[in-house]
């Protein structure tokens, strides 16, 4: 029996989950690895092995790897290969059955071709050099809607009365959005004329912080090196990000619900409740007061590629 796998490979960070509950995390980072001076035992040796070519993997490839900004999964590498190591970190090892998804907008043009790309891909696994290399590949595969299948986990509560929701997945560099209205026998009926994806993310809010280093320190910063983490430094001096993230959080909140409130028009108001999920629900917390905020809503899509 194939292992069942549930991925959710963002453009911020890939999210993996197995029936038995175990699940990974990583930036949706990776790079081939560079050539360096060989330090010996001094040296990090963090490389992950694909059929024995070496790649920087999640956050030990964060300053050498762009964010994974390609409109088309089907066709890029990178995706594929981010989702291989996902399977092989859950202990994967032979023929795995794979539900993963695609943003709302991108959904019906790309979902044939992203299943066909995954179907087969597969292939040996070196997580670390103290680890068995591991075989994988996708013997069978799904492709679900991002959003609407957050949307079957969280509204199948049966706290959420009957009603019109608006549910809205906060991505990196995607906002999905959509109204769902639970019927009185608690199935969901899905509005495809209310249904999106916006181009805007939490990305912004690095990329706003990145662009006012510049102006203030007169020092070019990437995104991916101000997105974690306390502090920067400029010749010597630490410059704290505290200040620079609240403010750009702040600005990125207001253009998103001002995109969410001209597409939705009348229904944000009209809704039983308007729901936040995904890794930025928490930066639409103030621009939506009122709406439920999921603890979890990061793994919202996860878990429900992994019910299908």
């Amino acid at each position: 029996m194939p292992i069942k796998v549930a991925i959710d490979a963002g453009h911020g960070y890939t999210k993996a989950l197995v029936e038995s509950g175990e699940r990974v995390l990583f930036p949706s980072l990776i790079a081939q690895a560079p050539q360096g001076v060989d330090l010996g035992e001094f040296g990090q040796s963090d490389t992950v092995r694909i059929d024995g070519q070496p790649f920087l993997v999640g956050e030990s490839a964060r300053l050498h790897a762009p964010p994974l900004w390609s409109r088309d999964k089907a066709a890029d590498p990178d995706t594929l290969r981010l989702i291989l190591v996902a399977a092989a970190q859950l202990g994967a090892v032979g023929p795995v059955a794979l539900a993963t998804g695609l943003p709302l907008s991108w959904f019906g043009s790309q979902r044939r071709a992203f299943r066909e790309a995954l179907m087969g891909y597969g292939g040996v696994v070196e997580l670390a050099e103290d680890r068995l290399a591991q075989r994988v590949w996708f013997e069978s595969v799904v492709v679900l809607p991002q959003g609407v299948a957050g949307a079957v986990v969280v509204l199948a509560d049966p706290a959420y009365r009957p009603g019109p929701y608006v549910v809205v997945d906060v991505g990196y560099r995607t906002t999905e959005y959509l109204v769902v209205t639970k019927q009185a026998d608690g199935k969901l009926a899905y509005d495809a004329t209310q249904a999106g994806s916006l181009e805007a993310g939490t990305h912004a809010v690095g990329a706003a912080v990145a662009k006012a280093l510049e102006h203030d320190c007169h020092l070019s910063f990437t995104p991916a090196e101000v997105e974690d983490g306390e502090t920067v430094f400029v010749q010597g001096r630490a410059v704290a990000l505290a200040g620079y993230r609240e403010q750009a959080q702040r600005v990125v909140a207001r253009q998103i619900r001002d995109q969410l409130t001209e597409v939705l028009d009348d229904r944000l108001l009209k809704a039983a409740g308007i729901v936040l999920v995904g890794g930025g629900s928490a930066l639409l917390a103030t621009a939506f007061p009122g709406a439920v905020v999921l603890s979890d809503g990061q793994w919202a899509n996860a878990k429900a590629y992994l019910s299908a």
